[in-house]
């Protein structure tokens, strides 16, 4: 299903944290790579996941999410997911994944 899954990264201008920005569609065939990222980012600090581009998420890839943000209090890092937009907004909140995520 995630024909068109892309995550762009780039780092703070001070070094702060590591955006990912993510777009396509997020479901099982997608979870482990988007997982990997995460962590791998958070081995230089903060992590902050954009998902303004993103037009589907699954179960699976909010796992991963969740994993990022676990792993992130694991490592005493900031973990964030910004700009969730329509049904990707509308999972994140009625999972409760919303609040968790500071979104």
């Amino acid at each position: 299903m995630a024909d068109s899954f892309k995550i762009g990264q780039e780092r703070a201008a001070d070094g702060t944290a590591t955006f990912l920005h993510i777009s396509g569609e997020l479901d099982i065939t997608t979870r482990d790579e988007l997982r990997g990222t995460i962590v791998a980012a958070l081995d230089v600090g903060d992590v902050v996941v954009d998902l303004a581009d993103v037009t589907f998420l699954d179960s699976e890839a909010l796992a991963a999410l969740i994993d990022g943000y676990n792993e992130a209090l694991l490592r005493s890092a900031g973990f964030r997911v910004i700009n969730p937009r329509g049904l990707v907004a509308r999972v994140l909140e009625v999972s409760g994944a919303l609040a968790l995520f500071g979104a």
